[in-house]
């Protein structure tokens, strides 16, 4: 895995418009669910906005990353045999950072975080499709609405970023598999969901099983 420090990103590049978008529903999915959740595990991390928003809003925030350059409070390897403390954290996310190992190696994470965590998981991945969407504001309905059609990529093999080693709805790689996966590791799906202004990311709310708890 090649560390995010390395590819010389400027923030500028870096924190886009669909990328802010992405901080929203993160922001507000974490915020979902409710007071109860406290002690948050952020793994994968490239500046530290995600992590002060939640301090400021009361959460214990511990981070890792495989990055010793971005001083994190944990050194983290998902593709080593690693091991992290049972019952210790409220919620572990983590957006964008599975598809950036082979998928059997993000398998075996995804069931020892499932093992980690006292009750949840918020997690995106990489959404490779075709789509078109279409937004309506109107000027006294506070939500726009929207249109959108999404085609998975399911005849092509090669992600959209050079750094991923598979991404959600390309060959071999539907849905449906990811969603397998997910429940043989041990979580059920809460909630799902895409922004259909940023589609390519594909948003999970996981809740740990009875049988894993």
């Amino acid at each position: 895995m090649q560390l995010i420090t390395s590819l010389d990103l400027k923030n500028s590049e870096y924190l886009s418009k669909d990328r802010f978008i992405s901080y929203h529903h993160q922001l507000r999915l974490i915020f979902s669910l409710g007071k109860k959740v406290n002690h948050i595990l952020e793994i994968g991390i490239y500046n530290s906005l995600l992590t002060e928003i939640l301090k400021s809003n009361g959460y214990e925030v511990t981070t890792a990353d495989i990055d010793h350059h971005l001083n994190p409070d944990i050194t983290l390897d998902l593709a080593q045999d690693f091991a992290l403390p049972k019952d210790k954290f409220d919620v572990i996310v983590l957006f964008q950072v599975l598809e950036h190992l082979p998928y059997e190696q993000s398998e075996q994470a995804l069931k020892k975080l499932a093992a980690a965590t006292k009750k949840y998981l918020v997690i995106s991945l990489p959404y490779n499709s075709l789509y078109l969407a279409l937004q309506l504001r109107v000027s006294d309905i506070p939500r726009p609405r929207y249109l959108s059609l999404k085609i998975p990529k399911f005849w092509s093999t090669k992600p959209i970023s050079d750094q991923h080693y598979w991404e959600v709805g390309l060959k071999g790689y539907s849905e449906k598999r990811i969603l397998k996966s997910i429940g043989n590791a041990g979580l059920k799906v809460k909630q799902e969901f895409t922004d259909p202004v940023n589609p390519y990311h594909y948003f999970l709310v996981l809740e740990k099983t009875t049988e894993n708890n």
